[in-house]
C-alpha cells in the first residue's frame, strides 16, 4: 500500500518539477510515507528527522535547508509548521483530531500533534486524501509557483510513476472496519470504502498498455471489497454461501473482469482476512487463468482465546480449513501470514500452540512481530503489556527458526520443477522475481531482458531463495 502511494507521490512531485535523488543529503525535500502499525516504525521516522535537523543546523543559508514532509498514517490533519503561518490567524477551537480539508485556506493550520512534538523540525504534514493541496503547500513553502493547484483532485485516480514498469500495484479500497484490539489503523483512517470495478479495471488496462504484465491489488482487507454495494445482513452471516444467496461476491466479480484483460499475465492481491474469505474467492485461484496460486492472510495466533482477545473474527479452525482447501487443490499453493508474538496475557502454552500452527500449516513465509502497545487502541486501554522484551525476543527467534524449517521443506519440494518467471529486476549478474506461487528466484543473465517471461528450472536452495537455470 505504501509502495503504491509512494509511486503516486513520486508522479505528482515529478509533475511539480521535483526529481528523485539517490542521496538524502542532496535533497531539497524528504518525504516520509509512514505506517503506524508498529511503534518502532514511528520511532525510526523521528530518529531520521533528528538526523536531518542536525544537517540543517550545519547550513548557514536557510534557503538550503532540507524540507521535511510527513504523510500517511502518522498524520491526523494536513497543515504547515508555524514558521509558515506568520500572516494567518487560526481558530484553534475549530480544530479536529482527524479532518480532511474542504477548502484551500484550511491548509494554514498546525493543529497536528506532530508539530509540537518535533519543534519546527518538520515543514508540513499532509493526509494522503488531501493530495490535491500539495502543489499549493509547496508554492507557499518555496515562495514560487509550483505545479497545478487542483490538478490532482482525487488521489486514488492520480497516476503512479511505477518503479517497475512490468509490475503494477493498484489500490482498490480505502481504510479498515475491523477494529482488531491491537491495531491503530481504524483510528488513524476511516470506514472502508471500495472503488468501482470500472475505475479499477480502467487503471489496470492503462497499466497493461504501459508494459505491465502483472498487477497486485492492495488494501488492508481486499476480500471485503465491495461490501458497501450489498445488503450488510448478508455480509455479516455465513459468507461461504455467497453462491447460494447472491451469486458471486464483489471481489470475485472484480477478479473476473481483470482476468479478461488482454496482455495481462498474472493477478495477485494482498492482504486478506480469514473471516471475510468466501469460497468463490478461494476458487478464483484455480478457476481464473491469471490469478496466481499464492495467498497472504493473517492468522496472528493459533490460540482461539488469544484471537478473541485480539478481536479477530476467525478461529484457528476457520483459518486451517481454508489452508487445507487450497493445498488440496494445489500442493504447491503458497501461503504467508502475520503472527503477533506474546500479545497481552499470552501464556507459554498459547505460544506453543502457535508453534504447532507452523508445523500444521507449513507456511511459505510469515511476518512475525513482537507485540508493542499502541496508544488509542482497545488493547492500550484494557490489556496491559505484561510480557518482558527479553521473552518476546526469545519467542520471536523461536518462531523464525520454525519458519526456516517450514520454508526449507516447502522450497525443497520444488527442486527440479520448471516454472515460468516474469523477469522484473536485475541485481549485479542476476535477474530475479517470483514464481506464480510467489517464490523468489535468482538466475544468471543469459540473453534475456526485463519484462520477459522465461521458463526456469530449480537447481539449488539458499535459505529463503531459490536458484534456477534457464530451461
Amino acid at each position: 500500500m505504501n509502495q503504491a502511494d509512494s509511486e503516486k507521490i513520486n508522479m505528482i512531485l515529478l509533475q511539480s518539477w521535483f526529481m528523485i535523488t539517490t542521496n538524502w543529503i542532496d535533497a531539497d525535500l524528504i518525504v516520509f510515507n509512514t505506517c503506524s502499525v508498529r511503534q518502532k516504525w514511528e520511532d525510526k521516522v523521528f530518529g531520521f528527522i533528528e538526523e536531518i535537523h542536525r544537517e540543517n543546523e550545519k547550513r548557514t543559508d536557510k534557503n538550503k535547508h532540507i524540507k521535511v514532509w510527513i504523510t500517511w498514517c502518522m498524520v491526523r490533519k494536513t497543515g504547515l509548521d508555524s514558521k509558515y503561518l506568520d500572516w494567518y490567524k487560526r481558530d484553534k477551537n475549530n480544530s479536529k483530531k482527524i479532518n480532511t480539508l474542504t477548502d484551500s485556506k484550511e491548509i494554514f493550520n498546525n493543529d497536528d500533534k506532530l508539530f509540537p512534538r518535533n519543534n519546527n523540525k518538520i515543514d508540513f504534514v499532509l493526509r494522503i486524501e488531501d493530495t490535491k493541496f500539495l502543489p499549493l503547500m509547496l508554492t507557499h513553502i518555496y515562495k514560487e509557483a509550483i505545479g497545478n493547484d487542483y490538478k490532482f483532485d482525487d488521489y486514488l485516480k492520480s497516476k503512479q510513476l511505477r518503479e517497475n514498469p512490468s509490475s503494477a500495484t493498484i489500490i482498490i479500497q480505502t481504510w479498515c472496519d475491523n477494529y482488531c484490539s491491537f491495531c491503530i489503523v481504524p483510528y488513524t483512517r476511516w470506514k472502508e470504502n471500495s472503488r468501482s470495478i470500472e475505475d479499477i479495471v480502467n487503471e489496470a488496462k492503462e497499466a497493461v498498455l504501459s508494459w505491465a504484465k502483472e498487477i497486485t491489488l492492495v488494501w488492508q482487507n481486499v476480500n471485503s471489497y465491495g461490501k458497501q454495494f450489498v445488503d450488510r445482513k448478508f455480509w455479516n452471516e455465513e459468507k461461504w454461501k455467497w453462491n447460494e444467496w447472491l451469486g458471486k461476491s464483489p471481489f470475485r466479480k472484480l477478479l473476473e473482469e481483470l482476468d479478461k484483460i488482454e496482455g495481462l499475465d498474472r493477478i495477485r492481491f494482498t492482504s486478506s482476512n480469514p473471516h471475510d474469505m468466501t469460497q468463490d474467492i478461494l476458487d478464483a485461484h484455480f478457476d481464473l487463468e491469471k490469478t496466481c496460486n499464492y495467498l497472504h492472510f493473517a492468522l496472528q495466533s493459533w490460540s482461539n482465546e488469544m484471537l478473541k482477545r485480539m478481536n479477530r473474527k476467525h478461529t484457528y479452525e476457520d483459518f486451517k480449513k481454508q489452508v487445507d482447501y487450497l493445498r488440496s487443490r494445489d500442493p504447491f499453493f503458497s501461503i504467508s501470514t502475520d503472527i503477533i508474538v506474546w500479545y497481552s496475557w499470552e501464556t507459554e502454552s498459547m505460544f506453543m500452540e502457535t508453534v504447532k500452527a507452523f508445523e500444521e500449516c507449513e507456511f511459505d513465509f510469515t511476518y512475525n512481530a513482537r507485540y508493542s502497545v499502541r496508544t488509542w487502541t482497545i488493547a492500550s486501554k484494557i490489556y496491559p503489556d505484561d510480557i518482558s522484551d527479553d521473552i518476546k525476543a526469545s519467542r520471536w527467534h523461536n518462531l523464525n527458526e520454525e519458519l526456516l524449517k517450514s520454508i526449507s521443506k516447502r522450497n525443497n519440494s520444488m527442486i527440479w520443477k520448471i516454472e515460468k518467471i516474469l523477469v522484473c529486476w536485475q541485481k549485479d549478474e542476476y535477474f530475479f522475481w517470483r514464481t506464480r506461487n510467489f517464490k523468489e528466484v535468482y538466475f544468471e543473465w543469459e540473453n534475456i531482458k526485463i519484462w520477459d517471461l522465461v521458463d526456469v528450472k530449480i537447481e539449488s536452495l539458499d535459505r529463503y531463495v531459490l536458484k534456477w537455470t534457464l530451461n
